[in-house]
C-alpha cells in the first residue's frame, strides 16, 4: 500500500494543478512575459558571443502563444458585453499604437537628419513605408524577402500579432467554444501546412507569414478555451506534451546542427506547445520550485511590465549604439570579447532605461484614457 501510494503521489506531482482566475491579473503571466522578453533580449544583445543564446529567437514564439491566450481569454469572458468590439479595439489601441508609431517616424525621418550612414536600406524603407505604417510589412518580407538593414526587420512579429487581432475577436464573438477549439486546431494544421508547401514567395515565408505562423497564436487561444471548459484536460496531458515537445526540438536540433530559426522550422508548432504547457504550469498550484522561483520573482515581472517598449526600442539601440561604443572602449579593454560583453550589457542598460522613461512619459498617459473612452460593464 505505501508503494501504491507514492506512485500515485508521483503521479500527481507530475500534473499541474490549475488554479486560474480570468477576473484577476495573473501576476505570474507578467513573470512569463518577462521570460519571453528576456529570450529575445539575450538572442540579440549575446547571441553573437555565446551560442546557449542563439535559441533566444523563441521568445517571440512565447510572445505568441501568451498573446493568444490572453486575447482570447479577454475575448471570450466580454463577448456578451456591450460595446464589446468598441472597448477592445481602444484597449489595443491605446496601448500598442503609440510607440510603434513614435519608433517608425524617429528611424524613418529623423535619425536620417543626423546620420545619413545609419540606415544603409533608407531607400527601400521610404520607398516601402506604406507596409510599416499600416502593421503589413511581414507580408512585404514575405513577398521581397528581408531588407538589408536590420534596423525595422523585427516588427515582423507586431505585425503578426496585429492582424491577428484584426479578425479573432469577431471569430470569438461569432462561434461557440466547441467551434474556437476546431477553428484553432485548423489554424495549426494550416500553419504546418504552409510551412511544408513551396511557395513563390522569398523562403523565409515560413518564419514572418501571419498564416505560417498563427499556430503559435492558436495554441494559446486552445488553452485559454481549455482552461475555461475543459481545464482537466490541461491538467493531463499538459506535461506529456511538454515532454514530446522537448524532444522533437532537440532532435531537430541535432539533426541540423542548428539553432538557427529558419532551420527549425518543422518543431514551430512543437516550440508553442512547450511553451503553453509553461503557462499552464505557472497557473498551477503546485508547480515545480524552480518555476515558482521564476513566475513569482519580481525581476521577471520587472520585465514583463516594460516588454513592449523593450523589444520596441532594443534592436536600433543594439544596432547603433554598440558599434559606437565599442569604437570608444576598445583600446582601453582587452580582450576583445570582454569588450563586446561590456558593451553588450551597456546597450541593453541603455534599452532597459529607455523603456522605462517611455512607459513612464509616453504609454501610461494614453493608457490612462481607458478610464474615459472604455464603456463600463452593465
Amino acid at each position: 500500500m505505501p508503494q501504491i501510494s507514492l506512485s500515485t503521489n508521483r503521479a500527481t506531482a507530475l500534473k499541474p494543478a490549475i488554479s486560474y482566475n480570468s477576473s484577476l491579473h495573473i501576476k505570474q503571466l507578467d513573470a512569463v512575459r518577462g521570460c519571453a522578453i528576456l529570450l529575445v533580449l539575450l538572442y540579440h544583445f549575446y547571441g553573437e558571443y555565446a551560442g546557449v543564446f542563439n535559441i533566444g529567437w523563441t521568445g517571440v514564439d512565447l510572445f505568441f502563444v501568451l498573446s493568444g491566450f490572453l486575447i482570447t481569454g479577454i475575448l471570450t469572458d466580454s463577448k456578451q458585453q456591450a460595446s464589446y468590439f468598441k472597448n477592445f479595439y481602444i484597449k489595443r489601441v491605446l496601448r500598442i499604437f503609440p510607440i510603434y508609431f513614435i519608433v517608425i517616424g524617429i528611424i524613418l525621418y529623423l535619425v536620417p537628419l543626423f546620420s545619413s550612414t545609419a540606415i544603409p536600406d533608407l531607400p527601400y524603407y521610404h520607398n516601402h513605408q506604406a507596409w510599416f505604417w499600416t502593421y503589413f510589412q511581414n507580408w512585404l518580407f514575405t513577398i521581397k524577402g528581408f531588407p538589408d538593414d536590420r534596423v525595422l526587420r523585427y516588427t515582423w512579429s507586431l505585425c503578426i500579432e496585429e492582424q491577428f487581432y484584426m479578425f479573432w475577436p469577431f471569430i470569438i464573438y461569432k462561434f461557440s467554444a466547441k467551434n474556437i477549439l476546431r477553428i484553432s486546431i485548423g489554424f495549426i494544421v494550416l500553419a504546418n501546412v504552409l510551412r511544408l508547401l513551396p511557395l513563390p514567395v522569398d523562403n523565409n515565408y515560413i518564419y514572418v507569414n501571419t498564416f505560417a505562423r498563427i499556430d503559435a497564436l492558436s495554441v494559446g487561444a486552445l488553452i485559454a478555451i481549455l482552461i475555461r471548459t475543459r481545464k482537466e484536460l490541461l491538467e493531463k496531458y499538459a506535461t506529456m506534451i511538454m515532454l514530446v515537445s522537448v524532444i522533437a526540438l532537440l532532435g531537430n536540433i541535432a539533426y541540423t546542427r542548428s539553432t538557427f530559426f529558419m532551420n527549425l522550422y518543422p518543431v514551430y508548432t512543437f516550440i508553442a506547445l512547450f511553451f503553453g504547457g509553461l503557462i499552464v504550469w505557472s497557473l498551477s498550484s503546485n508547480a515545480p520550485r524552480p518555476l515558482q522561483l521564476i513566475v513569482n520573482n519580481p525581476v521577471f515581472m520587472f520585465f514583463g511590465k516594460y516588454s513592449y517598449g523593450l523589444y520596441l526600442y532594443h534592436v536600433p539601440i543594439h544596432l547603433w549604439l554598440t558599434p559606437w561604443l565599442f569604437k570608444i572602449v576598445q583600446s582601453y579593454i582587452h580582450p576583445a570579447l570582454w569588450n563586446k560583453l561590456l558593451i553588450s550589457s551597456a546597450g541593453l542598460l541603455v534599452a532597459i532605461a529607455v523603456s522605462v522613461i517611455s512607459f513612464r512619459f509616453i504609454e501610461t498617459p494614453f493608457l490612462n484614457l481607458k478610464k474615459k473612452l472604455i464603456v463600463k460593464r452593465k
